[in-house]
């Protein structure tokens, strides 16, 4: 059965990169964010800095989560609405998700590094 959302008010104060807010169905949802952050006592900066081959973090391969109980679900919807009245929300971060509605499919993800470079004292 397709669902209908009715929402009478919603407020959100920020969105982050990559976050996704929805209201009414979807398919799928793959927010994604990299972010490389340098941090330096001085602002000299060699134009070399910031590529994400350098770094593992940015292509390990993210292992499925596994279930340790099996799940058993029985939904029955008893009405072709799904009403909200009030929502309040201060900040979506990156590749989160905040959603009103049915979805078959979500894949997040949000990758960070940061260095902090200081300057060597004599």
């Amino acid at each position: 059965m397709a669902r209908i959302s009715c929402v009478q008010l919603l407020h959100v104060d920020s969105i982050s990169a990559s976050a996704i807010l929805i209201v009414g169905d979807a398919q799928r949802l793959t927010p994604d964010s990299k972010a490389l952050v340098f941090q330096k006592e001085s602002s000299t900066y060699l134009g070399t800095e910031g590529d994400f081959n350098d770094y593992p973090i940015f292509s390990k391969e993210i292992p499925e989560p596994i279930a340790l109980t099996p799940l058993q679900m029985n939904i029955v919807n008893e009405s072709k609405f799904i009403k909200v009245r009030d929502i309040e929300i201060k900040g979506v971060d990156t590749s989160s998700i905040i959603q009103i509605g049915s979805n078959c499919l979500i894949e997040s993800e949000s990758r960070f590094k940061q260095i902090q470079q200081r300057i060597q004292k004599k």
